[in-house]
C-alpha cells in the first residue's frame, strides 16, 4: 500500500444537448476543475472532475446543480493518488501545429519530432490556465501566423497577449521573432505559469508578463498588435479601453467569443468603434472553430471611414 494521499475523481455521462452548454459554462471558470471527455465521436461524453478536498467537490457540484436544474448529476466516485489527479488531463493533450509552429506539451517533448523548418513552444499550464489545446487559443494562434507571414517589420510591432493565462499566444509571438511583446493577467498564478514556461523555453528571450486588467495594462494607443482571448462578458464593457489602447492602424484579434454571441460583439465594437475612430478603414473578419468565433478589426488610418 502507499502512504501517498488520495485525491477524487468524480465522473458522470452526459447527455449530447447539454455539451455546448457546458462548455460555455465552464470556460468561464477559473480556474476548472471539469473536463468533457468524449473517446471517439461514436462515444457518449462523460463529464468528470477532479478534486482534492470533499468540500470542493460538493460545492462544484452544487453549482453545477444550480446552473443546470434538469440535468441528472449522479456522479460515480473514484480516489486517486495525488500524481494521477494531477497527471490526469495529460492524456487529453496532445500536441498541435499550425504551419510552421508546433505547441508540444513538455510530457511529449522527447517523442514529438520537430520538421525541419518547424518552430516549437512547449507548453503545460495544468487545467487551469489553458494548455493551448482550447478552439480559441487555436483562432488566435492562427491570427498571429496571418500576420506573421504578411512580413511586418518584427522589431518595431508591439505586440500584446491580454489576458494571457498561461502565456502561449505571447510565448508564440516570440518565438516566430517578435520582439516587443507583453502580456498580462489579472490572476497573480496565471503569471507565474507563463514565467514557468519561459524557463520551459530557454531559446526565447524574455517577455514582460505583469499583473494588470484591461484599464491598467492598455495604456492609450500603444498597441499594433492586440490579442484579447476573453469571454464576451468581458469583451463588450472594455471595448473602448480595447480600441482606445491600439495605434492609428493596427489589428485587433478577439476571441473567447461563442458563435452565437459573435454578432453581438460585433455590432457593440462597430459602434464604438464609430463612437471613438469615426475617420478610419475598418477591415473586419470572423472564423469559426467548433462552437467558437473570432474577430479581426484591423483598423486603417484615413480621412473617411469606410466598413470592408
Amino acid at each position: 500500500m502507499t502512504d501517498a494521499p488520495l485525491d477524487l475523481k468524480i465522473s458522470v455521462q452526459i447527455p449530447d444537448d447539454y455539451v455546448d452548454a457546458l462548455e460555455s459554462y465552464f470556460y468561464e471558470c477559473d480556474p476548472n476543475p471539469w473536463v468533457l471527455i468524449q473517446k471517439t465521436a461514436a462515444d457518449p461524453y462523460y463529464l468528470s472532475g477532479y478534486f482534492n478536498q470533499e468540500q470542493e467537490c460538493t460545492q462544484a457540484i452544487d453549482a453545477l446543480k444550480k446552473n443546470f436544474p434538469g440535468l441528472d448529476l449522479t456522479f460515480d466516485k473514484e480516489k486517486l493518488i495525488a500524481t494521477e489527479w494531477q497527471n490526469a488531463y495529460k492524456q487529453y493533450v496532445k500536441p498541435w501545429n499550425d504551419r510552421l509552429l508546433h505547441w508540444i506539451p513538455l510530457w511529449a517533448k522527447d517523442d514529438y519530432s520537430v520538421p525541419e523548418g518547424g518552430i516549437p513552444v512547449y507548453v503545460d499550464a495544468g487545467m487551469a490556465f489553458g494548455t493551448g489545446c482550447h478552439e480559441t487559443t487555436q483562432l488566435c494562434a492562427s491570427r498571429l501566423l496571418d500576420f506573421y507571414l504578411s512580413n511586418p517589420p518584427k522589431d518595431s510591432i508591439t505586440m500584446v497577449d491580454a489576458g494571457c493565462g498561461s502565456g502561449i499566444l505571447a510565448l508564440s509571438a516570440r518565438a516566430l521573432g517578435f520582439q516587443s511583446i507583453r502580456g498580462f493577467d489579472n490572476d497573480p498564478d496565471a503569471i507565474q505559469v507563463c514565467h514557468d514556461l519561459l524557463k520551459h523555453n530557454p531559446t526565447l528571450s524574455p517577455i514582460d508578463f505583469s499583473v494588470d486588467d484591461l484599464i491598467s495594462g492598455l495604456p492609450e494607443d500603444s498597441i499594433d498588435f492586440l490579442m484579447a482571448n476573453i469571454q464576451t462578458n468581458i469583451l463588450i464593457p472594455f471595448a473602448e479601453p480595447i480600441i482606445k489602447s491600439l495605434h492609428p492602424s493596427a489589428h485587433l484579434i478577439l476571441s473567447g467569443i461563442l458563435t452565437k454571441e459573435l454578432e453581438t460583439l460585433k455590432l457593440h465594437y462597430l459602434e464604438t468603434f464609430n463612437h471613438l475612430r469615426p475617420n478610419s478603414t475598418i477591415h473586419i473578419d470572423s472564423r469559426e472553430k467548433g462552437e467558437w468565433s473570432d474577430l479581426k478589426i484591423e483598423i486603417i488610418a484615413c480621412e473617411s471611414k469606410k466598413i470592408i
